[in-house]
């Protein structure tokens, strides 16, 4: 088993040393290991072996131990987002249907009220459970230990049951690729809920201390990065460009800063050389989707890929230890060096499959092939490329267009802080594109400006048909586009 492993393994070389810390306490890992066998002991009371745990609550260090209490357990961590509506938390509820919820105080008051019949453990009980030996009934290596639920951008949140196989492999690559040297302080500033907090059992299996942010802010992020003295952090790029425009940052402590890893959207040229020089670090990039087990492409500092062969394609580096990755044309056959296709990923990491759903599992799964529906290219160096996803293609009259090569050439208007382009049907053309644009603060941005810029290097089928200025581009708490809510404004702003 490799979560318990992972942890009795660092309680005997370190009992003393700190394995975990919020802002409420620390944890060592001695009392990780003990922290983690009383809960599941009492999960192997209170749900049977393979059945599921939903967990609600703000990050916290007892979220990571719920992690490996389950894999004890022989059960099913299913996080959910703590902030989801009441109808979004019940929609998760009737698919994972829990034999118990882990929650905080503040989701209990709303559970008390909706579900009073459901049977909830408080988070906050988890350090002073009583002692207990490990449960005799361990998760196998290969049976779903979480189900993780994709970001939803564009749909309802499909589950993924991931394995500790699964996360073995992510641990052991990351360190490969990254080299953490034990004792690293790693600031975790994205939800546990999310893949990403894969690469948090990453550090933890290299012997790293975790530190979490219950929630991040510009300034509580460079609070924790000095006060922790943290020497690594991933951050996802809208993360990264508000700590920059922070007051704080000015007065902030980031000598002990080494490393920041980022990843879940693509970082802008421009956004990454001003982190450079701004925060005094190395940027290190992470391709990942929750299928494939969180990061499959990494980047690394001193890797030096060339020119983007695709106008705004994005190096994403090469595939990590234990992953394979090919590109298929639209008829399904390899594609060529350079040449646009859909990304497929092969390896010990990825997803057993949906829960629940078969019919999506044989989709996006063949042969132990997974599709991630990115659009990408490889190059004759083998770096792969990432264009953009295959749901925000845009067809312009029969002809490709790509919303990262248009957003691309919008950024380097100086008055645009940030930009998304996403379709809407058009009766002439079948689909054009729309751009909507988040003004620098202060700024002052014109359509005729944006349009000039696009003429002069953009093909005339790219180009958006509207702009749109908003105040800010809405994301997701990974930092994703949230682009369905943005179509469905554009197609208003269109019929208007």
């Amino acid at each position: 088993m490799w979560l318990p492993q992972l942890v009795r393994r660092n309680r005997l070389r370190d009992p003393d040393g700190l394995a975990l810390r919020d802002r409420w306490r620390d944890v060592t890992w001695a009392g990780f290991a003990r922290e983690a066998s009383a809960l599941a002991g009492l999960l192997a009371k209170r749900v049977p072996t393979g059945e599921r745990m939903l967990v609600l609550s703000a990050n916290r260090v007892e979220v990571l131990e719920s992690y490996v209490a389950a894999a004890m357990a022989g059960i099913v961590a299913a996080p959910a987002n703590p902030n989801l509506t009441d109808a979004e938390i019940g929609f998760l509820e009737s698919s994972v249907r829990p034999s118990l919820v882990l929650a905080d105080a503040p989701r209990r008051a709303r559970l008390r009220v909706r579900r009073p019949d459901l049977p909830v453990l408080p988070i906050e009980d988890v350090p002073n459970l009583p002692r207990c030996p490990e449960p005799e009934r361990p998760a196998e290596l290969t049976a779903p230990v979480a189900i993780i639920h994709t970001s939803a951008t564009t749909g309802p949140p499909k589950g993924v049951l991931v394995d500790q196989r699964s996360l073995r492999l992510n641990a052991l690559s990351l360190h490969a690729e990254v080299g953490i040297p034990p004792g690293t302080a790693f600031l975790n500033s994205c939800p546990l809920f999310h893949s990403s907090m894969v690469i948090a059992l990453d550090y933890l299996a290299a012997g790293a201390t975790v530190c979490l942010l219950d929630r991040f802010t510009p300034a509580g992020c460079l609070s924790a990065l000095e006060r922790w003295k943290i020497g690594h952090t991933f951050l996802v790029p809208s993360a990264v460009r508000s700590l920059l425009e922070s007051p704080e940052l000015a007065t902030t402590d980031l000598s002990a800063l080494r490393l920041v890893l980022h990843g879940a959207a693509p970082m802008p040229a421009e956004l990454a050389l001003a982190a450079r020089a701004q925060l005094g670090v190395r940027l290190h990039t992470l391709f990942g989707i929750t299928e494939g087990g969180g990061p499959v492409i990494s980047l690394r500092p001193q890797d030096n890929p060339g020119e983007a062969p695709v106008p705004g394609a994005v190096c994403v580096g090469l595939p990590m230890p234990g992953t394979e990755v090919r590109i298929l044309d639209e008829h399904g056959a390899p594609a060529g060096f350079d040449e646009v296709g859909e990304i497929h990923l092969r390896g010990d990491g990825m997803m057993r499959g949906y829960w629940d759903d078969p019919a999506g599992t044989a989709t996006a799964l063949h042969d132990g092939w997974l599709n991630t529906k990115d659009l990408g290219c490889l190059g004759h160096d083998g770096y792969l490329w990432l264009v953009d996803r295959r749901i925000d293609l845009i067809l312009r009259g029969g002809q490709n267009v790509y919303p990262a090569e248009i957003e691309h050439v919008l950024r380097k208007c100086p008055q645009v802080a940030d930009v998304a382009v996403v379709p809407v049907p058009s009766h002439a053309w079948g689909q054009t594109p729309v751009a909507f644009v988040q003004p620098e603060p202060g700024a002052t941005v014109t359509e005729d400006a944006l349009l000039e810029l696009c003429i002069t290097q953009l093909a005339s089928y790219k180009r958006p048909s509207r702009f749109v200025v908003i105040d800010q581009i809405p994301r997701n708490p990974a930092g994703k586009v949230l682009r369905g809510g943005l179509r469905r404004q554009a197609e208003r702003v269109e019929a208007s």
